[in-house]
């Protein structure tokens, strides 16, 4: 019994450690975050200067990226052909965004799960309308490789009004 007794608490002391050694490593340094910011900042300015090479550049090559419209594609060309196209469109040459605020969670060494929102206003519609102001939340898995972070993976979705 004494024996099961040691087994068991040795078994709960190693469990400990190595949940205090995987919060450790899953903490990222200022200059991932930086890194990671800085990611997201060119997305938001490739958009402001309708710039799909600063836009994409951070993208892995065989990214996967959905819009908030359902629209998808793979891979970074594929993306920037898409957004490429798009920023030649006038509905969305009237368009203005906040820059997006910007929350990274790191859930392993050199993998991030970033969540960031912004505000646009001013984007017209196919048919020549305008949509009302688009609350924007994004959603990018983000994995470091040769030093620098590339977004594997993007969701982007809009908020939605909650009728009761």
């Amino acid at each position: 019994m004494r024996e099961i007794l040691i087994i068991f608490a040795l078994t709960i002391v190693a469990s400990i450690l190595a949940i205090g050694q995987t919060t450790e490593t899953t903490k990222g340094n200022a200059k991932d975050e930086e890194a990671i910011k800085q990611v997201i900042a060119n997305w938001d300015k490739g958009w402001k200067e309708f710039d799909a090479q600063l836009a994409t550049q951070d993208y892995a090559e065989d990214a996967d990226w959905t819009n908030a419209f359902g629209v998808a594609r793979k891979g970074r060309s594929e993306i920037h052909k898409f957004l490429a196209d798009t920023f030649t469109r006038p509905d969305m040459r009237s368009r203005r965004s906040t820059p997006s605020t910007v929350v990274i969670r790191f859930v392993r060494p050199g993998v991030a799960v970033i969540t960031s929102k912004r505000e646009t206003v001013g984007q017209g519609t196919v048919s020549g309308g305008v949509y009302p102001t688009r609350k924007t939340h994004d959603l990018r898995v983000m994995v470091k490789e040769k030093g620098g972070w590339l977004v594997v993976s993007h969701l982007i979705m809009d908020e939605k009004e909650v009728r009761q």
